[in-house]
């Protein structure tokens, strides 16, 4: 008995002095541990064609256009459109990088008190078709990681009222551009499979490629016309290595025809 009672009180004493090293533990987490802050509740609001901020631990600078050639009430709710896009994009970059809420130890690994600084750069063109208008946004991205990255984000709208939508200044989805039924996607993923070797060339590997190709709308949905070309932006990662790049693939209008909305063939 007098074995059994000095064995439970080792066990005590074992017990108590772990629950101290838990609760010494989850201190120590509460204390340099900072969860990134809730999304913002309300969308940023954008000065008219630019927006840029420089804090103290990031740089911000974005273009975006004040307005489009469609007519005046598709004009205003494109504009709105991009612009509730780009304000998202700059919303989630000051989000994930929790700066109002930065610990000691957090700016010090970072280097921000050695001068670093996280950036977001936003740019954008315009491409066009016979019946399109296109604002296709590329964003930089420091967060110093490894390396930058880079995104892309593209608008499509339809500027001939006399397409089948009959509304000139839709927006269009990828579904829109090509005819109803048909199986656009599957043709999409085979004319890339097919293509982006001898594009990407060095470092080109199927094992980047087919994953970033499959049917599925989301590996396409950076699209424009561009004169006589679609045109489907892949960013880094998607279908090759960082050290690739971003790539583009062009497939003339005219092999499409056959699976494009009848509006948007040439």
């Amino acid at each position: 008995m007098w074995w059994y009672t000095t064995e439970m009180k080792k066990e005590i004493v074992i017990g108590a002095a772990s629950l101290v090293i838990i609760v010494l533990g989850i201190g120590l987490y509460v204390a340099y541990y900072h969860p990134g802050t809730p999304a913002p509740s309300t969308t940023l609001a954008l000065p008219p064609g630019s927006y840029t901020e420089h804090a103290a631990y990031y740089d911000i600078a974005a273009n975006y256009p004040t307005t489009t050639p469609l007519s005046s009430s598709a004009d205003a709710a494109a504009v709105a459109q991009i612009q509730s896009a780009i304000s998202g994009i700059i919303s989630q970059f000051k989000t994930q990088g929790n700066f109002a809420n930065l610990s000691p130890n957090d700016i010090s690994m970072m280097g921000f008190d050695q001068g670093k600084k996280e950036s977001l750069q936003i740019e954008y063109l315009i491409g066009s078709g016979p019946h399109t208008v296109s604002y296709i946004f590329t964003t930089y991205t420091d967060t110093l990681g490894a390396h930058p990255n880079t995104d892309f984000a593209t608008f499509t709208f339809d500027t001939d009222p006399s397409t089948s939508s009959g509304q000139a200044g839709q927006a269009l989805a990828l579904s829109d551009i090509f005819a109803s039924g048909s199986d656009y996607l599957g043709t999409l993923s085979t004319l890339a499979r097919q293509a982006l070797p001898a594009i990407i060339g060095q470092g080109s590997d199927p094992s980047f490629i087919n994953p970033g190709t499959t049917p599925d709308a989301s590996n396409f949905k950076n699209f424009f016309f561009d004169n006589s070309d679609f045109v489907i932006l892949f960013p880094p990662y998607q279908v090759a290595p960082y050290s690739s790049g971003p790539q583009t693939l062009r497939i003339p209008v005219t092999q499409l025809d056959s699976i494009l909305n009848p509006a948007y063939q040439q």
